[in-house]
């Protein structure tokens, strides 16, 4: 007798604590959350499938989103079917409040249409043009030091774009067309002499079209303060904010200025800056509320244009 109620007892225990490891699980199931549904946030841009993987813009507010999403969010890029003028995209954003980025050079007028995130996304590089020109052409150019020299030539910019705004009000001759295809056709065509490019455009664009007529000048760089910016309906805080903490994120932890340094739309045109003439120009439409004074934005090629 005094074994078998010993083996009860022992039973008696072993239940008593199986049952209190079974509770125990049977709270922590209650206390562990399960996994959040996956969230999917679809994001419209002007950018065509066409133009994957190498396109800077669209591959840059893909990592701008992806450092500001929550855990549970899935980033859908969902990608024009065709591409427009500026004064189209522009109009578009304005009547959309969905989840719509463009990117554009910022003046007054556009922050006044839009929603700007102030970060520039090529760090102020924009602002730095070289002329595109027919390759035969470059002894035309040699002589031109200053503006006033420039101004005997006629440059070719789009409608829509600022530039065209900022080169006229520094006294520079300008014809137009609405498209940049258009403009390569023109200056094929010998109708102006000059198309500025941004240094993030010109030997990218150049290798791009595999195009042996044209080349860059090999003497002048233009400079005029601007940024090019993701811009949002004015509507959709949300969005905006959203990009703009990502943004900060990416330079916070380099990056950024590793995607900067490294795209071949940038690296394309940096060695082939030195010993060049920096012809200043004012731009009178630069909103004031450009953080032109602070430095993590900006890049300055004063030193390697002058090596």
């Amino acid at each position: 007798m005094p074994i078998f109620y010993g083996h009860l007892f022992y039973r008696h225990q072993c239940l008593t604590h199986t049952l209190r490891w079974c509770l125990l699980l049977a709270n922590l199931a209650v206390v562990v959350p399960a996994a959040a549904e996956p969230i999917h946030i679809p994001v419209k841009v002007q950018s065509t499938q066409l133009e994957q993987p190498s396109d800077y813009f669209t591959t840059l507010l893909t990592m701008a989103l992806e450092a500001s999403k929550a855990e549970n969010e899935i980033i859908d890029i969902i990608f024009s079917p065709r591409d427009y003028a500026q004064a189209r995209w522009i109009n578009m954003l304005q009547n959309d409040k969905s989840n719509f980025v463009i990117w554009t050079m910022t003046d007054k007028e556009r922050e006044q249409q839009l929603r700007p995130i102030r970060i520039p996304l090529f760090k102020g590089l924009f602002g730095y043009r070289v002329l595109l020109i027919r390759k035969q052409e470059q002894t035309r150019f040699d002589q031109v030091k200053t503006i006033q020299d420039l101004e005997k030539f006629l440059g070719g910019q789009g409608t829509h774009w600022p530039d065209t705004l900022i080169l006229q009000a520094n006294g520079l001759r300008v014809t137009t067309a609405e498209t940049t295809e258009s403009l390569f056709r023109m200056i094929h065509a010998k109708r102006f002499d000059y198309f500025p490019r941004g240094i993030s455009e010109a030997w990218f664009e150049l290798i791009q079209r595999n195009d042996a007529d044209l080349a860059v000048e090999e003497n002048i760089l233009l400079h005029y303060p601007t940024a090019i910016y993701f811009f949002v309906n004015k509507e959709n805080e949300a969005l905006a904010q959203r990009i703009e903490k990502g943004m900060e994120t990416l330079i916070d932890n380099g990056k950024f200025d590793q995607f900067f340094y490294n795209h071949p739309r940038v690296s394309s045109g940096f060695e082939k800056l030195k010993n060049r003439r920096i012809i200043e120009l004012k731009n009178p439409y630069l909103p004031a509320e450009t953080p032109v004074n602070n430095p993590r934005y900006w890049i300055d090629l004063s030193a390697l244009v002058a090596d």
